[in-house]
């Protein structure tokens, strides 16, 4: 039901990048993120074992982190451990209420997320690279420290959730890190799993940015 990408079918003819090759396998991930507002925040992705997937980066100016702090643009580049850019996940800068990111594996655009306008609970659309439909995320009506972003299918089955684990306050008081967990269809296409983990880190900027 949710066909995994091919070696070189969807993305490109050349080798597919270990990280790739890693994420294409997994059911699980979690996001480990160092938070700060003087330097751009960092990211790693582990998988179950522990063992590191990505390495993230967020690329912003310290004006936008600080005085545009959710409403900001920022760019996000995703390398494996053996430094391939791997993911790039780029939210513009948008007028509105419009919330836009933009997700390319392997250099390649596959998919548009985008935050729907609701006034209940917040709902993120991750949609194609022709920015047509294709999954749906919903949060809970306050995201809290503990919380959970289901993920469904555009025919509403739940197949997946991203959730925010708490720390403890000693260790968020002291490392200023969040845990993140997100588990999805070992099948699904792997540019989702990407785009997935994008939704992830947007969630952080849009919800739960401190």
């Amino acid at each position: 039901m949710h066909q995994a990408a091919k070696n070189g079918e969807e993305m490109s003819t050349e080798e597919i990048p270990l990280g790739i090759k890693m994420l294409t396998g997994l059911t699980k991930v979690m996001i480990r993120q160092k938070v700060t507002t003087s330097d751009n925040n960092k990211y790693v992705v582990l998988a179950p074992d522990a063992s590191v997937v990505f390495y993230a980066k967020e690329n912003s100016g310290i004006l936008d982190r600080v005085l545009g702090g959710k409403s900001r643009a920022f760019e996000i580049n995703i390398f494996d451990t053996e430094e391939n850019e791997v993911i790039r996940l780029r939210r513009p800068f948008t007028m509105g209420l419009d919330v836009k990111m933009d997700v390319s594996v392997c250099g390649k655009a596959v998919s548009v997320v985008r935050k729907e306008v609701t006034f209940c609970k917040p709902i993120i659309n991750i949609n194609d690279a022709s920015d047509k439909p294709a999954f749906r995320v919903k949060g809970p009506m306050i995201p809290t420290n503990v919380c959970d972003f289901e993920l469904f299918t555009t025919s509403k089955q739940r197949i997946g959730v991203i959730s925010k684990k708490w720390s403890g306050t000693a260790r968020e008081a002291q490392t200023s890190s969040d845990n993140y967990v997100i588990e999805f269809p070992v099948d699904l296409d792997v540019c989702f799993k990407a785009a997935v983990i994008g939704t992830c880190l947007l969630i952080v900027c849009i919800h739960l940015y401190l």
